[in-house]
């Protein structure tokens, strides 16, 4: 895993991390969060997942949709600990 981006502000964090998951897939996360107020936060969450074989971007039209999963719970987990 590599950081490919990194910004720690006051009002706004983010975080890019990427890596190659067996030669087969170059995956990328993004998370960013920017301060609205005193009470909101805006939380975007990117990811990719590219494959490096030919063969494998017929498989990526079966892919799932885990992604809005992950933003629920995380939604979830902040607003039970405020």
């Amino acid at each position: 895993m590599e950081t490919l981006d990194y910004l720690n502000d006051h009002d706004q964090k983010k975080i890019k991390v990427g890596f190659t998951l067996a030669n087969l897939f170059e995956i990328t996360a993004l998370y960013e969060m920017k301060k609205m107020n005193d009470q909101k936060t805006h939380f975007k969450y990117t990811t990719t997942n590219k494959p490096l074989q030919w063969f494998l971007k017929f498989f990526m039209l079966f892919a799932t949709e885990k992604v809005v999963e992950f933003v629920e719970r995380v939604k979830l987990v902040a607003e039970t600990e405020k």
